[in-house]
């Protein structure tokens, strides 16, 4: 008997553990494998003009990421300074960073989403017919290396949802 109830306080120990750790709210840094083809590819690239980077993320992205959103119930999908911080938390080195995003923009799959609350408020991200495979990558590179707007409404939305403080996106 006194086997049992040991065994059962070790067990009732370990499940608590186990699922206080899985609702901790820190994103972890995740570590990936950049193939060497694709990371000789990201290394190429060179940042967008702020023109020609603006008129890409106005053609092909504002129309559901819109920042000029007056309110959360408005958006078709998340603010892209809001997505750029998610990615941010779990890859903040750039080749990551730019590796991950654009293999989601190019093939949008629920398994690979990041940010779980946004695919299952606004569905998951269409694969985007107006972009061509070839522009992706430089898209998101700039993603990276600019700051985003920010609608007036998120970083208060941003604080009541992760009990945190909007600090932006910065790198």
């Amino acid at each position: 008997m006194y086997f049992a109830e040991k065994l059962m306080r070790y067990l009732l120990f370990f499940v608590i553990s186990v699922v206080l750790l899985a609702c901790s709210r820190e994103p972890v840094v995740e570590e990936i494998t950049i193939p060497a083809a694709d990371l000789a590819a990201i290394a190429e690239i060179t940042s967008l003009e702020a023109e020609v980077g603006e008129k890409m993320l106005t053609q092909h992205c504002y129309s559901c990421h819109n920042p000029q959103s007056v309110s959360h119930d408005e958006m078709l999908a998340p603010p892209l300074a809001g997505i750029k911080h998610r990615y941010l938390q779990s890859f903040p080195q750039r080749e990551a960073f730019i590796y991950r995003m654009s293999a989601f923009v190019s093939h949008p799959t629920a398994e690979d989403a990041l940010m779980r609350g946004p695919v299952r408020r606004f569905g998951l991200m269409p694969p985007l017919a107006t972009l061509s495979a070839d522009s992706v990558l430089p898209l998101v590179a700039f993603i990276y290396d600019n700051e985003l707007p920010v609608p007036e409404w998120f970083p208060e939305h941003f604080n009541e949802k992760h009990d945190q403080q909007w600090k932006g996106s910065k790198q």
